[in-house]
């Protein structure tokens, strides 16, 4: 456990690059008034309205609140939510430059619509999702290109988060897989829908539906977990393979075998929204400080045990972390 909180401060002193769909979550609520005359659905008195990161931007905010330094670079629309999204990572303290203004098409925004009292814990409605998923432009693609090849000697690792929206283009992939090896950074990568695409790389992080996805055959035994895992680090030429496993914890594979951890007071939680973004983010800087695999794997099963128990997209912190390994029952 020593050794593990000695990680901590380390964070402080690595340069991450989040590259990937830039997604701002909009969350508008209101306090239920009476059933509407129109249409049988709640009428809302608006009460709040807030515009959060989310998809790449939330993995980069999680890196942030845990003391990395961020570089973004993706894709935004020229909008209010884009300069919204903009304006909310900067305070952070987050490098935006590599914010590329596309367009054609909007900034990626998932709008949420919230009911519930001012003492109440308020449920969502419904969820509107305005998402653009076609590939980006080469010309979009080579200033992202240009923006990572001017700092990559200032950045420790490299962390991709594709939500499917259009930035992870082949070329676009293979060029900075190819780069990022060619500068030995650590290169981590999230991937929703196309985790097999993403080849020599150092780790990805798929949850059980990604994982079963990308095999094509479902986890549900100790022995699938197992083949699944071997199968797809050797698949994409990887370091390591780290699998999440909801109630059941985490499993990472490396060349020297397989590890299980069970998860971090998985008995309290509350909300699973953008742990896996969480998850990444702290892996990314546990690696770049120089833990082993599985080192950063408690470390990040940490971090997840504290945002799952928060409302929504949630970030964690150092304090936050050093608290929850102490009270926590896993042998560092």
């Amino acid at each position: 456990m020593t050794k593990l909180k000695e990680y901590l401060p380390q964070f402080n002193n690595q340069n991450i690059l989040v590259l990937g769909d830039m997604i701002a979550d909009e969350f508008i609520s209101g306090q239920p008034e009476r059933i509407s005359r129109e249409a049988p659905v709640l009428i809302l008195e608006h009460q709040n309205h807030e515009i959060l990161p989310g998809g790449g931007t939330n993995a980069a905010n999680n890196v942030s609140s845990l003391g990395g330094q961020v570089y973004v670079a993706g894709v935004i629309g020229d909008d209010r939510v884009g300069r919204q999204l903009t304006q909310q990572l900067e305070n952070e303290g987050i490098e935006t430059d590599g914010l590329i203004i596309d367009h054609s098409r909007p900034t990626a925004v998932k709008t949420r619509i919230l009911a519930g009292g001012e003492e109440t814990v308020k449920q969502q409605v419904v969820r509107v999702d305005k998402l653009e998923t076609h590939p980006i432009s080469a010309e979009i693609e080579n200033k992202l290109l240009n923006y990572i090849e001017e700092i990559i000697d200032e950045i420790d690792a490299i962390l991709l988060s594709d939500y499917g929206n259009g930035v992870f283009t082949d070329s676009l992939k293979d060029k900075v897989v190819e780069l990022g090896q060619k500068e030995d950074k650590l290169i981590t990568v999230d991937s929703r829908y196309s985790l097999k695409s993403f080849e020599g790389i150092t780790i990805a992080t798929p949850n059980r539906e990604e994982a079963e996805e990308a095999v094509g055959f479902e986890l549900e035994e100790a022995q699938q977990i197992e083949k699944a895992g071997q199968e797809l680090k050797a698949d994409l030429d990887a370091e390591a393979m780290l699998i999440t496993l909801g109630g059941e914890g985490m499993q990472i594979f490396t060349d020297e075998g397989s590890t299980h951890i069970p998860p971090s007071n998985y008995a309290e939680v509350y909300d699973v929204t953008g742990a896996g973004d969480t998850v990444i983010g702290t892996l990314t800087l546990s690696l770049a400080s120089g833990a082993s695999m599985v080192e950063a794997m408690k470390l990040s099963n940490y971090a997840a045990g504290i945002v799952v128990r928060k409302l929504g997209v949630a970030t964690t912190n150092q304090a936050e972390m050093l608290k929850e390994m102490e009270e926590g029952d896993q042998d560092g």
